[in-house]
């Protein structure tokens, strides 16, 4: 059955991350994503010349994501286009660098605020990756920190998370190890731009029977569909390097997940730390 053309301002997004996707098509979608302000007034054959696709296959990539015609899908985009452009501060002459980041971000959280059903997938992965002992927690290049910092604070709650940050085939067998000794999740971090080796890990996890979640930004939505868990965020360009924002707001709301998924063992673990803490005299009173 077909779906009616839009009904929020992440319906487009929502059937991206859901739909399965052709290589060509996928080319599609992340020029959509990436280029969406400028797509949702170009034809068909505009849009299929920029890809370097035919034009038949932008018709029947908006087929793909439910919609009975082309112009059905533009005038979804249209609407998300102009609903984007709308929560967005509006720019002085004077605006800084800073000031356009800060703006962009801010953007970014509302649009993290209004997407329909996180908080229900936040609490199921969380729920999930607490129960998955060993966890592993993946993160490469850019992304390396982010895994850091969520490992560093997940084992106050979680006793046996730990950091893979290569992606050679130690990696694979670090995650063999953690298949063999009962984990059944793994979280990825992978931040643009993707790195393959962090890709090849996740088909690697998933081919070994681990599940797999991934933390990314919204442009991944149209490659990760090897997922089992797709959370998707936006982050802003506007300075030198991306900021990332929501990123920081998803990995604590997932370890705020986790610990709500188990609560008597999380509260055990933030005990032990501060009783850790204190003895060791960690930190300035």
């Amino acid at each position: 059955m077909t779906r009616s053309a839009s009904t929020s301002s992440n319906d487009i997004y929502d059937r991206l991350r859901n739909a399965r996707l052709s290589p060509a098509q996928r080319r599609i979608a992340r020029y959509i994503v990436d280029h969406r302000d400028a797509a949702a007034f170009l034809t068909s054959e505009s849009i299929a010349q920029q890809v370097g696709v035919s034009q038949p296959s932008v018709s029947r990539f908006a087929t793909a994501l439910g919609y009975a015609r082309f112009s059905d899908f533009k005038r979804a985009l249209q609407k998300w286009a102009r609903l984007e452009m709308s929560t967005l501060a509006p720019e002085t002459v004077d605006a800084s660098p800073l000031d356009e980041a800060i703006s962009a971000e801010i953007a970014n959280l509302q649009w993290l605020g209004n997407s329909a059903g996180l908080g229900e997938q936040i609490s199921r992965v969380g729920a999930a990756i607490m129960s998955s002992k060993p966890l592993p927690v993946v993160g490469l290049r850019v992304s390396r920190s982010f895994a850091e910092h969520f490992a560093y604070l997940g084992a106050k709650v979680h006793s046996e998370i730990s950091v893979i940050d290569r992606g050679d085939t130690q990696a694979k067998e670090i995650l063999a190890r953690a298949h063999g000794q009962g984990a059944t999740w793994c979280l990825f971090f992978i931040l643009p731009r993707y790195p393959r080796e962090a890709c090849e890990l996740v088909r690697d996890a998933r081919k070994i029977g681990l599940k797999v979640a991934v933390l990314s930004d919204e442009s991944f939505a149209t490659v990760g569909h090897e997922a089992d868990e797709l959370i998707t965020v936006r982050l802003a360009s506007g300075l030198l390097f991306d900021t990332s924002a929501a990123v920081n707001i998803m990995s604590s709301a997932l370890l705020h997940a986790m610990a709500d998924s188990s609560p008597s063992s999380s509260q055990d673990g933030l005990e032990r730390f501060e009783r850790h803490a204190l003895d060791l005299d960690v930190f300035e009173a």
